[in-house]
């Protein structure tokens, strides 16, 4: 796993290297404009895909994957699809079947999220909806065989505000989220407390390829059972722009355990994401692969989404 990190650590520097060379290159030459245009962008201030946030869920995915300006007024809607499966270091498999639905309005320099799964858990263990729809894996084997937890799982909102100076390629992006207990308790798929998280994206838009790091911070509500730990989550990765509407993206994600009972999870992730010619639809296509006990051994999801208001032409 360290190789794995090593590298992807390695390809993200090394673009970050060579384009911010060529920059620096062509203003020394005489080139007018900020360091965004010597670097190829043809729109203003440009809002990089990137992972938004430190987790893979049907409802952050698809927001993240989609480059916009910063005068942009736009809203969006998103209808996303996981299916995860694996053993979590358990004796036996568990499978999650998530599908969210997902909001979105940006105004300038500020974004405001929120999404509302529906889930199905068939596990031994016990597992909550988390923060964007994510399942949280709380202790293995509490049951003597498999149990089906399903509905709407808890409300996620969100708040963003991004920090992108004309004169710098760095974008920092800071955030906050919570996770509401709206689920019932027959459902079995809430702690029935509130979760929250606070976090930071850092990217870097440098012609085709962006790389990025992103960090957030979790505070878990207990249950009467279970104390659960708050701790940390991080990514770090890149995208690769096809075109204007279409993206490539790669990343290594981590999370800590939600207690001591499980393993923190690892995992790589990639994705691709594509707006359809003639219309306001995007569709993107996601899949992680687990690298820790802690994680899924591998998931895959599906999302279609569709933008309404102004953006400037690219």
């Amino acid at each position: 796993m360290r190789t794995v990190l090593t590298s992807i650590g390695g390809i993200a520097i090394a673009a970050f290297s060579i384009n911010y060379a060529q920059a620096q290159a062509q203003a020394q030459d005489g080139d007018a404009g900020s360091l965004r245009e010597t670097v190829g962008y043809d729109m203003p201030a440009p809002v990089s895909p990137s992972s938004a946030t430190s987790t893979v869920s049907p409802s952050s995915v698809p927001q993240a994957m989609e480059r916009l300006s910063r005068s942009d007024t736009m809203a969006d809607l998103s209808l996303g699809t996981i299916y995860a499966g694996g053993k979590f270091g358990t004796g036996s498999n568990t499978t999650i079947w998530s599908s969210a639905l997902g909001a979105r309005v940006r105004l300038g320099d500020v974004t405001l999220t929120a999404s509302l799964p529906w889930m199905r858990i068939e596990s031994r263990s016990t597992i909550f909806t988390g923060i964007d729809a994510t399942p949280v894996l709380v202790a293995p084997n509490t049951a003597a065989s498999k149990r089906t937890a399903k509905g709407f799982g808890d409300l996620t909102l969100g708040a963003s505000y991004t920090i992108a100076p004309a004169a710098s390629p760095i974008e920092i992006e800071v955030s906050g989220r919570a996770k509401i207990n709206t689920a019932t308790a027959a459902s079995g798929l809430s702690s029935g407390k509130n979760d929250y998280a606070i976090g930071t994206d850092i990217s870097a838009p440098l012609g085709k390829v962006t790389p990025f790091v992103s960090f957030s911070y979790r505070f878990l509500g207990d249950t009467a059972v279970y104390d659960l730990r708050d701790g940390p989550a991080a990514s770090a990765g890149a995208s690769y722009a096809l075109g204007h509407d279409s993206f490539l993206l790669a990343s290594y994600h981590y999370s800590r355990a939600a207690t001591r009972l499980v393993d923190d999870a690892h995992e790589l992730f990639a994705g691709a994401s594509t707006k359809i010619p003639g219309s306001p639809l995007r569709v993107t296509g996601f899949a992680t692969a687990g690298l820790s006990r802690g994680a899924a051994a591998a998931s895959a999801g599906l999302a279609i989404s569709a933008g309404l208001g102004h953006r400037d032409a690219l």
